[in-house]
């Protein structure tokens, strides 16, 4: 089937392969061979079934480090771990739930990441419904919510529109709790068939709510009774370790350039991923994409002109701590990266690049994907992403790229313990690597005349962040404060 695959792709490339002088930067050979039998597969299951979820902090997650150090020395890639800083960890031990009252049962729940604790022994409070938690939601209780557990509703959500809905509700769902003086939250999963996920609670280390996400169908059981005019309690013990200033380990490998080796085309991945499964479509396929990547280019010997970077990222899920980490050790060197690239968006196939606000580099970016086009990569859209590893380096005005891709089961299995291996597109991954390593190295390789984009000053990331209005997505992920303290990006001129 692979070869069949292979074959079929092989009538779709052709035609741009031999028209390779008309166009920027390509690399049929590298095409070619990405598209062909390569160890991504196999990197792929290793990584997710050895080690499982690989939340920053744990063994499991220093482990997945030293094996992607390995996976780069083994394809004769130039290879450092790299340390940085995390504030603070939060990592559960147990959560175990009890439901009392006008009926007796025990339902499925995990804690949201930075999750107050519960007392030794457990906390056990009235339960309040508040329909969706809206404001109007909120009035209505009024203070019947005060020491008490609200059971909030939630929409299915099957798709990325519905991820990122359920993170801005949440948001304002936490803020209105806390007003309310509720102890804590029960949140109706998102998803069908008792599926549980992880979400990190939207004011992080501070957050001061016993937040709990309860499966569906259980949740639905609490709020008929409720409806009914059931009374019901709600028992929790939360168990976790909560540290602060740890220290973690990025992946970061490279292939110098031969003509301008000081300048920098970094590409990368998130390697941490959430415990309940074990971080396929999230994002350990684009991990194993970079691995190939890298291995691909020196067994065939390529010379980018631009020094190309590889990154797995750590931290990714607490905050882009990784990348983070990375802007500040590597600061001298952001004004000669001429484009970094995130991709994290599961294994469905790419079909462009998010270019986060920056047109020049649009332009640019539709000219490099012209080779791949044939794959499904056509699309540009000039609109900033916040919520992952491109996010320091466009606070830092470093131009900045952010697959765009299908939504091959993402949604669904989003930080939840259905995302596993057998989820994940294998076929749309060894495309999704071609084109990856077809536009890193279209950018590595382009004339100098035609890098027209420099690094942004703090006023111009500013307008950006104005212009989009990313102050609510950054203080829905959290990283609006430290924005503002002027504490993470281009900092303001004297």
């Amino acid at each position: 089937m692979k070869k069949l695959i292979f074959y079929a792709l092989l009538t779709v490339l052709l035609p741009a392969c031999s028209a390779q002088k008309e166009v920027v930067g390509t690399g049929p050979d590298l095409m070619m061979s990405l598209l062909g039998e390569t160890p991504i597969e196999e990197d792929l299951q290793e990584l997710c079934d050895r080690f499982g979820g690989r939340v920053t902090g744990t063994e499991a997650n220093l482990q997945s480090v030293n094996w992607g150090v390995q996976k780069f020395k083994e394809a004769g890639v130039a290879v450092t771990k790299e340390a940085f800083t995390i504030p603070s960890l939060w990592i559960e031990n147990a959560t175990i739930a009890t439901v009392s009252g006008a009926t007796h049962f025990t339902p499925k729940v995990v804690a949201k990441y930075y999750s107050k604790t519960t007392p030794k022994g457990g906390l056990k409070l009235p339960i309040v419904e508040v329909g969706f938690g809206t404001e109007e939601d909120f009035e209505k209780a009024g203070t019947s919510v005060k020491g008490k557990f609200v059971l909030v509703e939630a929409d299915l959500c099957l798709d990325v529109d519905g991820l990122f809905k359920e993170y801005s509700d949440a948001a304002m769902i936490d803020a209105r709790a806390a007003a309310a003086g509720a102890v804590g939250i029960i949140n109706m999963s998102s998803r069908p068939k008792k599926l549980l996920y992880r979400f990190i609670a939207s004011d992080g280390p501070d957050h001061g709510l016993v937040n709990i996400v309860m499966a569906r169908e259980d949740a639905f059981r609490c709020q008929r009774i409720l409806r009914s005019g059931g009374q019901l309690d709600f028992e929790v013990e939360l168990d976790a370790v909560t540290e602060t200033e740890i220290t973690s380990y990025n992946v970061i490998a490279e292939i110098k350039g031969s003509e301008r080796p000081d300048e920098v085309v970094l590409i990368g991945a998130h390697l941490d991923s959430w415990g309940l499964g074990t971080g396929a479509n999230d994002n350990g396929c684009n991990v194993a994409m970079m691995i190939d990547i890298a291995r691909q280019m020196t067994q065939l010997k390529v010379r980018p002109k631009r020094t190309i970077r590889f990154a797995l990222w750590n931290g990714e899920e607490q905050g882009y701590f990784g990348s983070w980490g990375y802007t500040k050790s590597h600061q001298q060197e952001l004004d000669k990266h001429i484009m970094t690239m995130s991709v994290d968006i599961g294994s469905g196939a790419i079909t462009g690049f998010f270019t986060n606000g920056r047109p020049e580099m649009a332009r640019i970016t539709k000219q490099v994907m012209k080779p791949v086009a044939g794959l499904g990569a056509k699309g540009v859209l000039d609109v900033p992403i916040v919520g992952t590893d491109n996010f320091d380096f466009m606070l830092e005005g470093v131009g900045n790229l952010v697959a765009q891709h299908q939504p091959f089961n993402y949604g669904i299995n989003y930080h939840a313990s259905s995302d596993t291996y057998d989820k994940v597109d294998l076929a749309a991954l060894k495309m999704n690597a071609t084109i990856v390593g077809s536009v890193a190295l279209g950018f590595a390789n382009l004339p100098p005349e035609q890098v027209t984009w420099k690094r942004q000053s703090y006023q111009e990331v500013a307008d950006i962040i104005e212009k989009f209005h990313l102050e609510f997505p950054m203080r829905m992920f959290g990283v609006w404060k430290v924005w503002e303290r002027g504490e993470r990006g281009r900092k303001r001129e004297k």
